[in-house]
């Protein structure tokens, strides 16, 4: 039977459209969350950034080994609340953007970080199982019901996982039963090996704060000679797993020695300004990576809704915004 001359080319449109659609990258952007209700007419500026992706975090927090987690805590910051996250994904998707939501584990015991705490007997184990099953399912039924594009599972918790290997094979089969998504899980840089079930998800998901410069303002030439072997190590990953990679998180503050161990920033919040710095060492991340065909993409950390009062020549802290590397994101992003 023969095919009109209009259908055939409005079939190759949409088949064209479908096409550039999955190979276009994941250029993200994440999205602070505030203490208070934010105007979220500031997305409208986020979309001069070319972004196509937000994430959105979702914070549970864990008190003592055997507290288990707690989460949507009411007189607290909006953003951590149940609606403030709804508000923050229905808002994004008003201005067109996909959405990554991503579930934070906040450690508030002295001493311990998200990615080394855990329990030490049983009944423990149980309970913090029980309180993350309680966390996560939420989420994903929030993830879901607002056609959220990408979920994870958890951020940085790699000995948790480690431990408790058998329980999150079985939280990643309740998830997909109620959050018909993509769903990753977000490794530490320096945790990925540890992770035992990357075939089970739909990509790598890596908060990527490798140092690729220990020089006070990095040079562009010897950031991507340092990246060469994480390249190298990375692609080995996504070829073993058969699954691509996406930096769920990367950034660096616009702070003299940015680029060593730019996940330190507690301890530099004092450090000198330098906007080159952080100019330099995004450069080195988007023209390292964005162009390899098994790396889908990544968000950088991290953008706030009030633009004017944001970054600026002064600011040292992570956000590329009012900066020269909010530029080089921005035309990056364009050409992909």
């Amino acid at each position: 039977m023969d095919i009109p001359i209009s259908r055939f080319f409005v079939t190759l449109l949409a088949c064209l459209v479908l096409s550039a659609t999955y190979s276009q990258k994941m250029n993200g952007i994440s999205v602070n969350g505030e203490q208070y209700k934010p105007n979220f007419e500031g997305f409208s500026h986020l979309a001069n950034s070319n972004a196509n992706w937000v994430s959105v975090q979702a914070f549970c927090f864990v008190n003592s080994p055997s507290s288990g987690v707690d989460f949507n805590r009411q007189n607290f910051w909006y953003s951590q609340t149940t609606e403030g996250i709804k508000m923050y994904i229905k808002n994004a998707k008003k201005y067109n953007f996909k959405v990554f939501l991503k579930p934070h584990t906040i450690t508030q015991y002295e001493g311990v970080w998200s990615g080394t705490f855990g329990c030490t007997n049983k009944k423990d184990w149980k309970n913090l199982e029980e309180t993350y099953s309680k966390y996560i399912l939420n989420l994903a039924k929030i993830a879901q019901d607002y056609n959220v594009e990408a979920f994870s599972i958890g951020v940085e918790i790699d000995n948790f996982i480690y431990k408790r290997k058998s329980y999150f094979t079985s939280l990643i089969n309740s998830v997909r039963e109620i959050y018909k998504g993509k769903i990753t899980y977000c490794a530490n840089w320096d945790g990925i090996a540890k992770i035992p079930f990357w075939n089970q998800l739909d990509f790598i998901g890596i908060d990527s704060y490798f140092t690729i410069s220990k020089e006070k303002t990095p040079n562009l030439a010897d950031c991507k000679k340092k990246l060469k072997p994480i390249k190298s190590m990375l692609y080995s990953l996504s070829r073993r797993h058969k699954k691509k990679i996406v930096f769920t998180e990367f950034g660096f503050q616009s702070r003299d020695y940015t680029g060593f161990n730019p996940w330190s920033w507690e301890k530099n919040k004092q450090t000198p300004t330098n906007l080159r710095a952080q100019e330099i060492s995004y450069k080195a991340i988007l023209e390292t990576f964005w162009k390899e065909d098994w790396f889908l993409g990544g968000f950088s950390w991290k953008w706030h809704l009030d633009y004017s009062k944001s970054g600026g020549n002064y600011d040292n802290s992570y956000t590329p915004q009012n900066k020269p590397a909010e530029k080089v994101i921005s035309d990056f992003y364009l050409k992909f």
